[in-house]
């Protein structure tokens, strides 16, 4: 019965295999079902323009289905080759704050002190110095800081 249907819509049924993978797609993101999608509608496209025996549909779907993916995955994949602007230090506020320059609000002493960055109160690591000292902070362990001292203007 499914086998007959399929049979009388022909190259439609590539159409709508297509949208319905991405309507699936669209109720369960993930790119999975979108290169399928889309595989399906260029074999439906071209079994509406030519004559394509079903075995050559089947195929060709295959191997676009495969092409589609691979391509698909390297230009749009999420883990990109490079660092991003925007996801630079996402969540992690501390490394946010390299290179900033602040005032020691507690004098560091023994190597350990504070500062105050916005409404919150920071650990620091760094040579020893009085409060209200301008110093640069050169990286983030956790929520420890290391600062050092400069002459720079904030």
């Amino acid at each position: 019965m499914l086998i007959d249907m399929v049979a009388d819509l022909g190259a439609w049924s590539w159409l709508v295999l297509g949208v319905a993978l991405l309507a699936l797609e669209i109720a369960a993101p993930g790119a999975f079902f979108l290169w399928f999608g889309i595989a399906a509608i260029i074999v439906g496209g071209l079994a509406l323009l030519f004559d394509v025996p079903w075995q050559a549909q089947f195929i060709l779907f295959g191997i676009l289905a495969i092409a589609i993916v691979i391509v698909g995955r390297r230009y749009f994949s999420r883990g990109g080759r490079g660092t991003s602007t925007v996801s630079y230090g996402l969540n992690e506020r501390a490394r946010r704050l390299v290179g900033t320059i602040v005032v020691i609000t507690e004098p560091v002493v023994g190597g350990r002190g504070r500062i105050r960055v916005d409404d919150t109160t920071w650990r620091v690591v760094g040579p020893d110095m009085p409060s209200g000292t301008r110093v640069r902070i050169v990286s983030a362990d956790g929520a420890l800081l290391t600062v050092k001292p400069t002459d720079e203007a904030f």
